[in-house]
């Protein structure tokens, strides 16, 4: 399948509305950046840390933030997210198992067939010391919506370690100091 680039179609892409919530990034820890062609989306977190193990609440072993895109785009032309990575940093011990999913659908979106959500599941067994770069590339596509130039795009990440009671993080990236998020988007004519 041919997939058309972004160049020149994705609008006010510098000026996009968004809005951040959830327990992985609290006011002022997160920043969501578009790249000039529009196919890649990046949300960054300096905040977010996951940890299980002694002296741990529930509130620590998982963590999440919603991010809600209110995108304009010309006219006649559909976009999807086709894979993410995300980088961060991860002390994960035998035994354990860390999980993030990159979840997104778009508002308003109702299944005719289609799909409604897609999952971008994303695993850390242990033993794992280090940085990461974690890549997930489901294969299935839900497609934003035909009828105008605007879609309001939904995607949560949340994190988790089991069991809790052994030490583990997954966190920032030393290097950078954030935990990054990117999204990779095509694009396409609205079907006739």
């Amino acid at each position: 399948m041919h997939y058309t680039s972004a160049l020149a179609l994705f609008l006010g892409h510098q000026d996009q509305r968004h809005l951040l919530l959830g327990t992985g990034c609290p006011a002022g820890t997160a920043d969501v950046q578009v790249d000039a062609t529009g196919e890649l989306f990046e949300a960054t977190f300096s905040a977010y840390e996951v940890l299980t193990g002694p002296g741990t609440k529930a509130s620590d072993w998982r963590k999440n933030c919603k991010l809600t895109m209110n995108l304009e785009f010309e006219r006649g032309f559909q976009f999807s997210i086709m894979a993410t990575d995300m980088i961060g940093y991860a002390e994960i011990p035998e035994g354990a198992h860390g999980s993030c999913k990159n979840t997104f659908s778009f508002t308003g979106q109702t299944s005719s067939g289609g799909i409604d959500k897609v999952d971008f599941d994303l695993g850390l067994d242990g033993h794992y010391s280090g940085d990461f770069d974690l890549h997930a590339d489901p294969g299935i596509f839900s497609w934003s919506p035909c009828d105008g130039s605007t879609a309001i795009l939904n995607m949560n990440t949340q994190c988790a370690i089991s069991p809790t009671t052994e030490s583990a993080l997954i966190a920032v990236d030393h290097l950078s100091g954030k935990l990054t998020v990117q999204f990779r988007l095509a694009w396409r004519p609205c079907p006739k």
